[in-house]
């Protein structure tokens, strides 16, 4: 079954329990109420037939020896069989009519009603015991019902019972409840047909935005990562249903950034092997072919060349681990300030030949920390490096660490050329270099920063870049002394 023919159900069947929940305790209610309305009511008219009762045999000199025809006379006396309508005997002559002052004759009298309650045939008089019949039913002598005791001078002479009846209400109290409850069966079918519309028009709303949904879902997985969702109208579980195409938004474009980046990583990758693989081919052809002589030199030029190509092979073979899982580290006790000193000595005199000025303003004390000072050494030696790179002479590299608490924070800025601003998070994407002034002419892969990133992500620290206060470039690396996972 569809989505929209689940909702519709589900809403429809919610709809149906909740219209049979009210009817039943409606009906129930209904029913109750109005059976004690009527046994108020059979109260009253007994209490009526007592009193006729009392006044009978105040009156009379003696009690009667059969109380069926003085029952009959009470009954006549309250005129139950008028109001309530026995029907009357059938010999009995109708009654006569005269004619008006206009000589016109009065319209006959309504027929007599019938006993909707069915008083009279319900009555039983009991001795002054409450147990013993004189005049009534037999069926009815032992049957529940309401009492009154008849008394004369103070003293019960017969107790009037009213048995309760036998069968369903008939008469006007049959029909009055026969029209309440097809009242509530119209009721109940309108609520329902308004419920099924309602659940079609809410099961068609909420579908259609989800089918939109899957379908873009279906598109992506296709590779159309340039599917956008609308935002749905307002309604009951709009927000939900936004919120939904909004994440499916977001997961397009992500994708759609992230195989930009493949296809951009892919022509870099193939570009930046192609240059060392050219070198080494051009190398070995002229000593095939006799060009260039087999000697120490050629031969180290060509070891340089298959270290290059090793160290991009091996940089992009961690950058792709990486992105797979956090770097391997291996955790030991390490002493910050030796680790920092360690990297600037072995750039100290690549940056004095290359004109620049190195200033380091490290402390002795700072607190000892559990790094893998392998790849924090490899991680400070990318970020001098890139700085050395670009850096025009002369310039000033400046190297400052402090300790922040639990972390130390290592800041090294640099003399023009900058970064744009745009540009300054881009820099740990593998393969990007800023142009101009970074430009591929420098040398390098473009993955320094994007490993030293990765590096400082596997010790739980962040590295951040902005604009140096000096002109060029900001490095921030903040590192944990204790990264998780790091204890012994």
């Amino acid at each position: 079954m569809r989505l929209v023919h689940q909702l519709s159900l589900l809403l429809m069947a919610t709809a149906l329990a909740v219209v049979a929940a009210v009817a039943a305790v409606v009906g129930w209610n209904l029913r109750a109420g109005f059976s004690d309305y009527l046994a108020a009511q059979e109260g009253e008219h007994l209490t009526r037939l007592m009193e006729a009762a009392e006044q009978d045999l105040a009156r009379r000199p003696s009690l009667p020896q059969d109380w069926r025809p003085v029952l009959h006379d009470w009954l006549e006396t309250v005129r139950l069989t008028s109001v309530r309508g026995a029907p009357p005997e059938a010999d009995a002559p109708p009654p006569e009519r005269r004619a008006g002052p206009d000589g016109r004759l009065p319209p006959p009298p309504p027929p007599p009603r019938r006993d909707p309650g069915n008083f009279g045939p319900r009555m039983v008089v009991l001795a002054a015991d409450g147990l013993t019949p004189l005049a009534g039913r037999r069926e009815l002598w032992n049957r529940p019902g309401q009492t009154r005791a008849v008394k004369l001078n103070g003293q019960t002479v017969v107790v009037l019972k009213l048995a309760e009846r036998a069968g369903p209400v008939e008469g006007v109290d049959a029909k009055f409840l026969r029209r309440q409850y097809l009242g509530l069966a119209a009721v109940a079918g309108a609520v329902l047909l308004v419920a099924l519309v309602m659940a079609r028009v809410l099961a068609v709303r909420w579908a259609r935005p989800l089918g939109q949904a899957q379908t873009a879902a279906r598109r992506i997985a296709a590779g159309e990562f340039n599917v956008r969702l609308p935002s749905p109208r307002g309604g009951a579980g709009a927000s939900e249903i936004a919120g939904l195409h909004q994440d499916i938004n977001a997961m397009a474009a992500a994708l759609s950034r992230l195989e930009s980046s493949r296809q951009r990583w892919i022509a870099e990758l193939s570009h930046e092997l192609r240059t060392p693989l050219a070198v080494l081919r051009g190398e070995v052809e002229a000593l095939v072919d006799g060009i260039r002589p087999l000697e120490v030199a050629a031969l180290g030029s060509l070891q340089e060349e298959i270290r290059r190509l090793s160290r991009l092979v091996e940089d992009f073979h961690l950058l792709a681990t990486s992105e797979l899982r956090s770097l391997p580290c291996t955790f030991e006790p390490v002493a910050p300030a030796a680790v920092l000193q360690a990297a600037v000595a072995r750039v100290a005199a690549r940056a004095q030949a290359q004109g620049l000025v190195l200033e380091v303003q490290v402390p002795e004390h700072l607190p000892a920390a559990r790094w893998d000072a392998v790849r924090v050494e490899q991680l400070l030696a990318n970020l001098l490096e890139n700085s050395l790179r670009y850096t025009r002479a002369p310039g000033l590299l400046q190297l400052r660490a402090r300790s922040l608490g639990a972390a130390i924070e290592v800041r090294l800025e640099d003399t023009p050329p900058g970064v744009a601003g745009p540009d300054l998070q881009r820099l740990f994407d593998p393969l990007f270099r800023a142009d101009p002034s970074r430009s591929r002419a420098h040398g390098g892969a473009g993955l320094g920063l994007a490993i030293a990133r990765a590096i400082a992500l596997a010790h739980g620290g962040r590295l951040a870049a902005e604009a140096s206060s000096l002109g060029g470039l900001c490095m921030v690396l903040t590192l944990p002394l204790h990264p998780p996972g790091s204890a012994a």
